[in-house]
């Protein structure tokens, strides 16, 4: 049987409300940075990024890191969603090759809309 990891990158989150890592008012935010598929002695290099909203005005940027430390590491950009000016409601799975230790998304331009979930499975 085979199983799959689903890690959480970004939390129901509505604009103008704290949440999680967004405290109502910001444009810019990150969320949760966590364990990438290769983290765990090599599992693969291939996860889907799982990104849903709801007339969302913004860019969603995944990042990844090669550092076992999330704390100090340097990101870079490895896949992004959505635009600052045109109202997005969708749900789309981005998929990612590359052996990072960990992943996180980095929100900009928030201006509107809900971020409904963003998830990471491997």
């Amino acid at each position: 049987m085979t199983t799959f990891t689903n890690e959480l990158l970004l939390p129901t989150t509505l604009y103008g409300s704290p949440s999680g890592n967004y405290n109502g008012t910001s444009p810019e935010f990150t969320g949760n940075a966590v364990p990438a598929a290769n983290f765990y002695n090599g599992q693969g290099s291939a996860q889907t990024v799982i990104i849903q909203t709801t007339n969302f005005v913004g860019v969603i940027k995944l990042e990844a890191s090669l550092n076992d430390w999330h704390e100090q590491a340097m990101w870079f950009e490895i896949g992004s969603y959505g635009n600052a000016s045109t109202p997005t409601t969708n749900t789309e799975a981005i998929s990612i090759l590359g052996n990072f230790a960990w992943i996180r998304a980095h929100v900009y331009d928030f201006t509107a809309g809900t971020i409904n979930s963003g998830t990471v499975v491997y």
